[in-house]
């Protein structure tokens, strides 16, 4: 219990960006664990409260096939539509073409529950994944600008920059969205762990901590390129 609110006591702090929170977190004895802690509690408390959110979303969310038939129902009385119904041919095509349309809205706009109540088990997972998969490369890159952190160190500093995460908990109210916000809060945080963890002076822990993203990038843009050429290939080959 004590390891729970020591470890939800540094997420705090570390979300008001104090840098005693990522030295407590540094030389603790079992960084690693108690960043795993917060990481879980901050990633089901989202999770959950993301689920409540969206459930409050549709169940305020109208009808779509009702909104779908009442648009209809004024477009068949307006006087154009009276012109144009004449030639049954285009009433049968401008039908399909409404459904189609239609169809694709309540396929991109419907809510499934059963995805929202996986959200409760896919959010943690997500951010223990990022954590691990950042935190290594962040580590990697550290190290070679000169940091003097360990692995242990350098990962319980950075579970840290999961506490804005906790803003996602507002995502409970329909229709709230802080993604940017708490994507730069974070990078901010994961630039303060890598700073404070390594004793790196303030553009030294800003590459380190831009790096991975970098990296990301590029890789990305390798694997767009490669896809591209063997497209072309095939295509050319077929």
């Amino acid at each position: 219990m004590d390891s729970i609110v020591g470890s939800l006591r540094l997420g705090w702090e570390a979300l008001l960006l104090k840098d005693e929170a990522y030295e407590r977190m540094r030389d603790a004895a079992d960084p690693v664990v108690k960043g795993l802690i917060l990481i879980v509690i901050v990633g089901l408390a989202v999770g959950l409260l993301a689920f409540v959110g969206d459930v409050m979303e549709w169940a305020t969310t109208p009808n779509l096939a009702e909104i779908k038939d009442t648009v209809f129902a004024y477009l068949t009385q307006m006087p154009w539509w009276q012109e144009a119904a004449r030639n049954t041919e285009f009433a049968q095509i401008f039908q399909g073409w409404y459904d189609f349309g239609w169809d694709i809205a309540s396929a991109l706009g419907t809510l499934s529950i059963g995805e929202a109540a996986a959200g409760i088990i896919l959010i943690p997972l997500g951010l223990i994944f990022r954590w691990l998969l950042y935190g290594l490369v962040a580590y990697l890159f550290a190290r070679w600008l000169g940091g003097t952190a360990n692995l242990s160190e350098t990962l319980g500093v950075l579970a840290l920059a999961v506490a804005p995460q906790a803003l996602n908990m507002l995502t409970v109210f329909p229709y709230v969205e802080l993604g940017g916000l708490v994507a730069a809060w974070g990078l901010l945080c994961a630039y303060l762990g890598l700073k404070t963890a390594h004793n790196l002076s303030w553009y030294r822990a800003l590459w380190a901590t831009l790096l991975p993203f970098i990296l990301a990038f590029v890789l990305l843009a390798l694997v767009a390129c490669l896809g591209s050429v063997i497209l072309a290939v095939l295509v050319r080959g077929g």
